[in-house]
C-alpha cells in the first residue's frame, strides 16, 4: 500500500550500509532551491572548462561534459548533494575518527558521493512527490486536450453538426463589377 500523504514532520530514510537519515519534507521551495544550485554548479564547471579552453590550459580535474551522459550524471549527483544538505537533519551509521559524524555539508556531501546512498536517498526522498504529480497528472485535463488520441480511445460520441444557415457560394463569375458604397 502506498500512502499519498505528505509529510509535514522530520522523517526516517533508511539507506544501504546500515545507514538512516532523519529529513525534513521535500517542499517545492526545496526543490527548486536545489535544482537552481545544482545547475549553477552544471554552468560554473562549464564557464571553468571554457576559460581554460580559451587559455590554453589543461582541463585537469575537470569533468567532460562532452562524453555522452557525463553532464547529465554530474547535474545529478549535485542534485542529490544539494538535496541532502538542505534537508538532512540527523543521522545514524556514520562515523568519523572512530565516533559518530557530525551531518556537517563535508560529511553528508562527502556521504551522498557514494553511489548506492546517494541514488538511494534520492529515490527514497522524492518519491512522494514523484507518485503525487502522477497521481495529478492522472486526474488532470491533458496538455494535448480532453480526448487525446495519445491517451487512450475517445469515449464519446461525436458531436452533431447542424446545416449552415447562410446561402453557399456560387463559384460562377458576377455579371458585373462589386458593388460600391456611395457616398451622399
Amino acid at each position: 500500500m502506498l500512502d499519498l500523504s505528505v509529510p509535514k514532520v522530520p522523517f526516517d530514510i533508511a539507506l544501504p550500509y546500515g545507514l538512516s537519515v532523519t529529513v525534513r519534507p521535500l517542499t517545492t521551495a526545496g526543490m527548486a532551491a536545489a535544482q537552481a544550485a545544482a545547475r549553477r554548479a552544471v554552468e560554473a564547471i562549464e564557464r571553468q572548462a571554457r576559460e581554460r579552453t580559451e587559455s590554453g590550459l589543461a582541463l585537469d580535474g575537470l569533468p567532460d561534459f562532452s562524453a555522452e551522459g557525463e553532464r547529465d550524471g554530474f547535474y545529478q549527483g549535485q542534485l542529490i548533494r544539494e538535496l541532502a544538505l538542505r534537508h538532512i537533519t540527523s543521522w545514524t551509521g556514520v562515523e568519523l575518527e572512530g565516533g559518530p559524524a557530525p551531518p556537517m555539508p563535508a560529511n553528508i556531501a562527502a556521504v551522498m558521493d557514494l553511489y548506492p546512498v546517494g541514488e538511494r536517498f534520492f529515490q527514497e526522498f522524492t518519491l512522494r512527490q514523484v507518485l503525487l504529480n502522477a497521481a495529478k497528472n492522472g486526474c488532470g485535463p491533458s496538455a494535448a486536450g480532453t480526448s487525446s488520441r495519445a491517451e487512450g480511445p475517445n469515449t464519446a460520441e461525436p458531436a452533431a453538426t447542424p446545416t449552415c444557415p447562410a446561402p453557399e457560394a456560387s463559384s460562377e463569375p458576377t455579371a458585373g463589377p462589386a458593388p460600391t458604397a456611395s457616398t451622399p
